[in-house]
C-alpha cells in the first residue's frame, strides 16, 4: 500500500511540474501550410528549417477550380519521398473553389483514394484530411449533409478536418457542420474584401471568442505570413498572391504588419479555452516566393522573438549607370531617411524617384536627396530605388533621419 501512495505521489508531482491539465491546454501546437502547387529543390531546404518549429505540414494535394468550361480538378506535384523523409505528421489538404455549382462525392473520394494510398506506398504519414471549401453561410446545411455522405465513403479512420470561416459563426447549419468533423480550422486572413487588408487584428480576436464559444470540436487559428496586392480591374478588384499575374494594371501593395500578428498570436497563447489546439501558419516560404516572408522572419514572429527593422543603403550597378538602393533585410517596416548625402565624380546626371527630390551642386559632385513624402518606409524583403545617376564614382557619404 505504501509503495501505491509513493506512485500516485510521485506521478501527480511530475504532472505539476510538467504543467500538465486534464485537457491538456497546456499544449500549444504551431503547423504550417505548404501551398505550392509544384514542389521544388526549394522544399528540401525549408522543410529542414521548419522542423524544429512546426510540428504538422499541412499540404496542398488535390484542387477543384471552376473554370468558364466547367469544374478542372488539379492535383499538386508532391514530392513525396522527401515529405516521408520530414516525418512529420501530414494533413492532406483538398481546396474545393468557392464557385463551385455542385460538390462532387463520388469523384472525389475515388481520387482521395488514390491519393491516400500513393502517398502512404511512399511512406507519407497521413493523418488527417482537410477540406478548405468557401461555403455561403446559407449553404451550412447543405455542407453538413454532404459531409456525412462524403464520409461513408472514406475509411472510417482517416480523420476529417474543414476550414472555417468567421462568416460562419452562429449561422444556421453550423452546428450540424460541426458533427461532422472531427477539427476546425478557423481562417482569420483574406476574409474580408481586398481593399480592407489582410489581416485585422481586432477583427481577429471577436472571431476567436466567438468560435472558442461555439467550438464543439478541438480547433486552430489560421494567421497568415504573406502579403498580396490589388490589381484595379473594371469589374473591381483583383487579388494577386502567390501567384504572378499578367496584367499592366498598377499593383497596390497589402502589405502584412508582423508586429500585429505577433501580438495576435502571444494573445491566443495566453487564452484558457480548452479546445484550442494552437496556430497553422499560411504558408511554408521558399526563396522563389516573393509574397511570403523570409523563413527567418515567420520563425522571429512565431516564437516571439522582438521584431526589428534593418535598412541598408547602397549605390548598385556598374559605372557609368549606378543606383542609389535601400534594402530592409529586417522583420518590420523601415522608415526611409530624411535626407541622403552622396559624393559623385564625374557625374553628368542624376534623379531621385520613389518620394525623393534631388539636390544636384553646380559643380555635380554633391547629390542630395531629400524625402517628400511623410511616412515612406521599406517593407521587410523589399529592394527599393531611390535614385540614380551617370557617374565614374559614386560614394554615400551620410543619410539622416
Amino acid at each position: 500500500m505504501k509503495s501505491q501512495f509513493k506512485l500516485l505521489s510521485l506521478v501527480l508531482s511530475l504532472c505539476l511540474l510538467c504543467s500538465c491539465s486534464p485537457q491538456g491546454s497546456s499544449a500549444f501546437s504551431q503547423h504550417i501550410y505548404i501551398w505550392q502547387r509544384l514542389w521544388t529543390a526549394e522544399h528540401s531546404v525549408a522543410l529542414a528549417q521548419s522542423k524544429t518549429d512546426f510540428t504538422v505540414l499541412r499540404v496542398l494535394a488535390l484542387q477543384l477550380h471552376q473554370a468558364k468550361a466547367g469544374p478542372v480538378w488539379t492535383e499538386a506535384k508532391v514530392d513525396l519521398p522527401l515529405l516521408a523523409a520530414d516525418g512529420r505528421p501530414v494533413h492532406l489538404v483538398v481546396r474545393l473553389d468557392g464557385q463551385l455549382k455542385q460538390l462532387p462525392k463520388d469523384l472525389l473520394q475515388q481520387k482521395l483514394t488514390m491519393l491516400l494510398q500513393l502517398w502512404q506506398q511512399q511512406g507519407v504519414k497521413v493523418t488527417q484530411l482537410e477540406l478548405d471549401y468557401d461555403c455561403a453561410s446559407s449553404q451550412l446545411a447543405a455542407y453538413a449533409g454532404w459531409l456525412k455522405e462524403l464520409r461513408q465513403l472514406l475509411p472510417q479512420t482517416l480523420a476529417v478536418a474543414i476550414t472555417a470561416l468567421p462568416d460562419w459563426l452562429g449561422k444556421p447549419g453550423w452546428l450540424e457542420l460541426q458533427q461532422q468533423v472531427d477539427q476546425l480550422t478557423l481562417q482569420v486572413h483574406s476574409v474580408l474584401s481586398p481593399e480592407q487588408g489582410l489581416f485585422q487584428p481586432q477583427l481577429a480576436k471577436s472571431w476567436a471568442q466567438q468560435l472558442a464559444g461555439q467550438a464543439k470540436k478541438p480547433f486552430y487559428i489560421a494567421v497568415p505570413s504573406y502579403h498580396s496586392a490589388l490589381l484595379q480591374q473594371e469589374q473591381g478588384w483583383l487579388v494577386e498572391s502567390e501567384q504572378p499575374l499578367q496584367s499592366q494594371a498598377k499593383r497596390q501593395e497589402l502589405w502584412l504588419d508582423a508586429v500585429a500578428v505577433q501580438d495576435f498570436s502571444l494573445w491566443l497563447q495566453q487564452q484558457h479555452w480548452p479546445l484550442l489546439q494552437g496556430l497553422v501558419w499560411f504558408r511554408l516560404p521558399l526563396p522563389s516566393d516573393k509574397r511570403s516572408w523570409s523563413y527567418s522572419q515567420l520563425q522571429a514572429v512565431s516564437v516571439g522573438k522582438t521584431l526589428t527593422a534593418d535598412l541598408k543603403m547602397s549605390v548598385q550597378g556598374e559605372a557609368p549607370q549606378l543606383e542609389l538602393v535601400a534594402e530592409n533585410h529586417g522583420f518590420v517596416a523601415a522608415p526611409l531617411p530624411t535626407q541622403i548625402n552622396l559624393s559623385g565624380r564625374l557625374c553628368s546626371a542624376a534623379d531621385a524617384v520613389s518620394g525623393y527630390k534631388l539636390n544636384f551642386s553646380k559643380d555635380k559632385s554633391q547629390l542630395q536627396f531629400v524625402l517628400t513624402k511623410a511616412e515612406t518606409v521599406v517593407q521587410p524583403r523589399q529592394r527599393l530605388v531611390l535614385g540614380w545617376a551617370s557617374c565614374q564614382n559614386l560614394t554615400l557619404s551620410a543619410f539622416k533621419g
